[in-house]
């Protein structure tokens, strides 16, 4: 069951977080010896189903644009296997899969606890032979995982295997107190795992990766990061940003393994056209055996929707019998309204904001408009799933693609 590692020099690529592309450089070692992990962080992948039982109406899915960029930068990173965040289940998971010119051919994802739905799955190369879920794991008197801890077992070869755990802890939002309790709860809960894990195989090697809502010299982690391997640690530590809110953002994605495993290549991948508020991160671990990919067929895909119907912005029941489902709305644009941080903005189509529906620009997509207040007084179209913001009808602009003036 033990992965060798080669005894190598430690190298690391220093360039990438400086530039401005969504392209992982290949492996430096040969690929059939060398195995690249990867985490993303997908921010809010949800598809076209309003769940009665879970309040997701709020949170619109991608739109198509944005999609294929996602789908773009999962091609371009080239892991063999990817770990993601926030994704809403199973099923929209494997619609984006379809999406890749080359689908990954195992994809996993275990339902957990979040009373959004957001999940967290993993895309693989290579065989998932089991998945383990420790949703209902207590971790102390008060606490489970926020989401879930799913170790996944891969088998890379014959004879070889790795343990893959995800995470997506506990956001920061709320009380400070009340939530650094919880993710320190849930880094003393992982690493329980882990260590139950090795103690019955000693030399399988383990990797922890995802979104840990906080950040490598926080207490909160100190579980994990006392005992594991951060392979991200070698980056300049002004390239070591995977939430870039702020002036100066933050690193609060890893990929952490057991002490055994060391990394020829890392780095994190700088997309200001990115359609999630994360960054991905990649590793890249030398192999003494070789890894035989499974062969999969490049397929050339488009986005072949049903014809998107057009509204207009005072249509409000028309909108709502459209929830999640995407739209061409318009209306003439009467006002330009920002947030107090200057971070997002709404754009209103009546003196009224309650006779019709609103468009908005949040924070990650703020910078690709920065000539919004010429809008006013224009009339435009925009392609977008339709959400409720408050009960009212809202779509989500995202990239200027969405967007046209109509003469």
């Amino acid at each position: 069951m033990n992965v060798r590692m080669l005894a190598v020099l430690l190298l690391f690529s220093l360039g990438l977080g400086a530039q401005q592309t969504a392209e992982a450089p290949a492996a430096k070692d040969a690929r059939a010896r060398a195995l690249r992990l990867a985490t993303w962080n997908l921010y809010n992948l949800f598809d076209h189903v309003d769940e009665p039982d879970r309040p997701d109406e709020g949170t619109p899915p991608k739109n198509r644009f944005d999609v294929a960029e996602t789908a773009r930068m999962i091609s371009a990173l080239n892991a063999d296997v990817l770990g993601v965040e926030e994704v809403e289940n199973r099923r929209v998971l494997e619609a984006l899969n379809r999406e890749l010119p080359k689908p990954y051919p195992y994809v996993e994802l275990l339902e957990g606890n979040d009373h959004r739905g957001i999940d967290v799955g993993i895309l693989s190369r290579f065989p998932i032979v089991e998945a383990c879920s420790h949703r209902l794991r207590p971790l102390d008197d008060m606490h489970r995982f926020a989401r879930d801890f799913p170790v996944f077992r891969i088998r890379l070869a014959k004879g070889e295997e790795i343990g893959v755990g995800v995470v997506h802890f506990k956001s920061k939002r709320g009380k400070k107190k009340v939530s650094d309790a919880w993710r320190r709860a849930e880094a003393e809960g992982a690493r329980r795992v882990l260590a139950e894990i090795r103690a019955r195989e000693p030399k399988l090697p383990l990797i922890v990766m995802g979104d840990f809502n906080d950040t490598r010299d926080a207490t909160t982690l100190a579980p994990l990061m006392t005992w594991l391997r951060d392979q991200t640690a070698k980056i300049p530590v002004e390239q070591r940003v995977t939430f870039p809110r702020g002036k100066k953002g933050e690193q609060i994605d890893f990929i952490l393994t057991t002490p055994d495993w060391k990394a020829i290549a890392a780095g994190i991948v700088v997309n200001p056209d990115s359609p999630s508020d994360h960054r991905p991160v990649w590793a890249d671990f030398p192999l003494d055996f070789d890894l035989a990919r499974p062969a999969v067929p490049m397929v050339m895909r488009g986005f072949n929707a049903p014809p998107v119907p057009r509204i207009d912005a005072h249509e409000l029941e028309k909108l709502r019998a459209r929830l999640l489902q995407s739209v061409m709305l318009v209306g003439t644009v009467t006002a330009v309204h920002r947030s107090r941080s200057g971070r997002s903005a709404t754009l209103n189509f009546d003196a009224d904001y309650r006779k019709a529906a609103v468009a908005y620009v949040p924070a990650l997509a703020m910078a690709r408009f920065p000539n919004l207040d010429t809008l006013v007084g224009k009339k435009v179209i925009i392609e977008s799933p339709v959400s409720l913001y408050k009960g009212q009808p809202q779509v989500t602009l995202t990239r200027p693609k969405q967007l046209r003036v109509l003469p």
